[in-house]
């Protein structure tokens, strides 16, 4: 290996007049920042001349270990998967100069990923022999921040673009603005200043250069992906479910296996609450806090067609007693009073799968799937009838003759399959007989 060449005014030119003839100094090539080579432009890329630096990025202690991994050669010092590429792009640029700017990875045998940003000089010595004399630096730190930011600005396209929202970003001061996410889709127009400009903090005249950012390389990426848009819940703490909207999409390579995952969580938890209250609301009755007729008989008939009823199941038709009289003896408010207290009590007797409901004005009903004919169902009618208030419950400004009470019908189901119509028809009938025999009682009549 040889070293450089002697640098001398004529060549390379002088500094203040004086032509450096010296050979270059070993001492003074290692000062220089970064790697220093040379080799042949007219063979295989035959190296010359390596200084320190270049030997200490390959992690090697002599220059026989360099030769080792290289093999002596330029191509050789560059990573196999960018190698083709670095030299298609040097023959380009010196078919048009001298010079050279490439980057790529060294084809390091360890497997770390080093950068480098190579600058080459082509120079033809006066015997006729073509040379690349090169300097390298080590960037891979400035690459590595390179690709987290490209990947942060694909990353909130991806997501922008997933979401279906429009993301702005104006300078007042250029009167210039970059719009992320397919407006024209969604408005079926090109976006102005206006659009985006809701309420002005100045006075100055908004006229915005702006700039819509192509997503349609995005939108081939995602599509040649696995996408997932869900609804889903995720525990806090406390294990209690915070509901976000979750999109993510995978990408694969030839091979079927996946490279990268892209997606998101989107805050929906408060509208996920308020859209479950207003559900709720919609399905409960207004004054007593139990479901409704609508609500009930959509949950009564689930539970018929989905196997929970195979064992048995009941069907409670429940009168308060003598209502009129109690809304014209002690008004209505007293009259709804009662109403609440009775639903208050069934939702007690009951169980929390029970389907307690307020059906019509002073009618209420319960379905009680799995609870067919026998001994439990006896225990059940027997507290029900017992009376709204044991020994201290009635409550202590309830007016004096006021004695809410109910009268009952049942039908004890052992049938399966079994509909709505059929139990009804039979709490129904067992309702008339429970009244006609003096009300505040129940009357179980089964369907077998």
């Amino acid at each position: 290996m040889t070293t450089f060449h002697r640098i001398t005014a004529g060549k390379l030119g002088s500094h203040d007049g004086c032509a450096i003839e010296d050979e270059v100094s070993q001492e003074f090539l290692d000062r220089i920042p970064g790697g220093l080579f040379r080799y042949r432009a007219d063979d295989v890329g035959t190296i010359d001349y390596v200084s320190r630096d270049v030997l200490a990025m390959f992690n090697c202690a002599t220059y026989d270990e360099f030769c080792t991994i290289t093999g002596n050669i330029f191509p050789g010092m560059v990573h196999p998967d960018d190698r083709q590429r670095v030299i298609d792009e040097i023959t380009e640029q010196i078919r048009v100069g001298d010079t050279d700017a490439v980057t790529y990875r060294l084809n390091r045998p360890d497997g770390r990923e080093l950068w480098v940003d190579d600058r080459g000089r082509y120079v033809v010595d006066e015997d006729g022999t073509a040379w690349f004399y090169v300097t390298i630096i080590d960037i891979t730190e400035k690459m590595e921040y390179q690709r987290q930011l490209e990947r942060s600005e694909e990353r909130v396209a991806m997501l922008t673009m997933l979401s279906g929202d429009v993301v702005f970003d104006i300078s007042c001061q250029e009167q210039t603005g970059d719009l992320f996410g397919d407006f024209a889709a969604r408005f079926n127009r090109e976006p102005r200043s206006c659009d985006l400009i809701l309420k002005k903090r100045c006075s100055r005249e908004c006229d915005i250069d702006l700039t819509a950012h192509d997503a349609e390389g995005l939108q081939e990426v995602i599509e040649q992906g696995d996408f997932i848009d869900m609804e889903t819940s995720l525990p806090d703490d406390q294990g209690n479910p915070i509901w976000c909207r979750y999109q993510s999409f995978v990408l694969f390579d030839g091979e079927g296996q996946p490279t990268r995952h892209v997606g998101r969580l989107l805050d929906t938890h408060e509208m996920v609450m308020r859209e479950a209250n207003l559900r709720r609301m919609a399905e409960l009755d207004g004054l007593t806090g139990i479901f409704n007729r609508k609500a009930a008989m959509a949950r009564i008939e689930q539970a018929l067609a989905g196997g929970e009823c195979a064992t048995g199941c009941s069907l409670f038709l429940i009168d308060a007693d003598d209502f009129k009289q109690v809304n014209d003896g002690f008004g209505h408010p007293e009259g709804d009073r009662v109403l609440q207290e009775i639903a208050r009590f069934l939702c007690r007797k009951m169980r929390k799968d029970d389907i307690v409901a307020r059906i019509g004005g002073d009618e209420f009903a319960i379905f009680a799937p799995g609870l067919g004919p026998g001994p439990a169902l006896d225990r059940v009618l027997a507290q029900l009838s017992g009376g709204l208030y044991g020994p201290g419950e009635r409550p202590a400004d309830m007016p004096e003759g006021l004695n809410p009470s109910i009268t009952i019908g049942a039908a004890g189901c052992t049938r399966y399959p079994v509909t709505f119509d059929e139990l009804y028809q039979v709490a129904d009938e067992a309702l008339y007989v429970a009244k006609r025999a003096g009300k505040s009682r129940a009357t179980l009549r089964r369907l077998d």
